[in-house]
């Protein structure tokens, strides 16, 4: 697996892709959890509609997104799965971008394993592809001398993604960790069963970085931050409060990528 360095491959799939027959649309692969479906074969393939658990702060709500927004499951890559890179959420993620490619003027992903992909998407998409902010983390130690600031649902998790990164020791790994709400949207019926709120997730990611904020915690002098975990982008003004250093996340990649072309 290499996610590392994937916007020279955005830059050449944005030229691949330009004018394809979905222009109009954005695709979105989407874990494997009981509250969404695969809408890209439907004859009006924009036409889902939302849970009432699922806010338009979240990357799969199609609110969040500037465009119509066309759905495709990763079948198999349920959150746990894609966490553990287990191969059936690898390959479920593949077959996902091959059923959009083409379709749609731009696929982007929905949960920071499904980086994991890259190394199994061969041929590349010819459609604009961002799977996970992970897909710039190469690019984001050139940026800076400095260390990069990972965030993400669980410390284990993020050091598992990062594992093949060619500088280690100069990425930082910070997770939630089930603090405040973030233990219960860390299962597969999270939306159906909302037991939990924004304000206890923001509440969560403050007490976090309250305690990396002092001297000699994660957030000291880092170049960037990028938001891996894809519940985390609602927050970026938050996290923005801790650190002046630039934060990025799927969607501001998505959005810059759009604006360009």
């Amino acid at each position: 697996m290499s996610a590392l360095g994937t916007s020279s491959r955005v830059a050449r799939a944005g030229v691949a892709g330009a004018g394809s027959p979905g222009s109009d649309v954005l695709g979105v692969v989407l874990l494997d959890a009981e509250h969404y479906v695969e809408t890209v074969d439907w004859e009006d393939p924009t036409a889902w509609v939302a849970p009432a658990g699922l806010g338009p702060g979240f990357l799969s709500h199609p609110a969040y997104w500037s465009l119509p927004v066309v759905y495709a499951v990763a079948r198999g890559a349920t959150s746990e799965a894609a966490a553990e890179r287990r191969p059936e959420a690898v390959r479920g993620v593949v077959e996902a971008v091959r059923r959009l490619d083409g379709r749609c003027r731009m696929i982007v992903g929905t949960c920071g394993h499904f980086a994991d992909a890259w190394g199994e998407l061969d041929p590349r998409p010819g459609t604009p592809t961002i799977l996970s902010a992970l897909d710039v983390l190469e690019d984001a130690l050139r940026w800076s001398r400095r260390d990069v600031l990972v965030l993400t649902m669980t410390t284990a998790s993020g050091r598992r993604s990062i594992a093949d990164t060619p500088q280690p020791t100069r990425v930082r790994v910070l997770g939630m960790d089930g603090a405040g709400d973030w233990s219960r949207i860390d299962r597969p019926d999270w939306v159906t069963r909302r037991d939990w709120s924004e304000d206890g997730l923001e509440a969560g990611l403050r007490e976090v970085l309250d305690r990396e904020s002092g001297a000699g915690g994660a957030l000291e002098e880092v170049g960037c931050v990028l938001l891996v975990c894809t519940v985390l982008p609602q927050f970026t003004a938050v996290v923005r409060e801790y650190t002046d250093a630039p934060v990025v996340h799927v969607g501001s990649l998505v959005e810059t990528v759009l604006s360009a072309s």
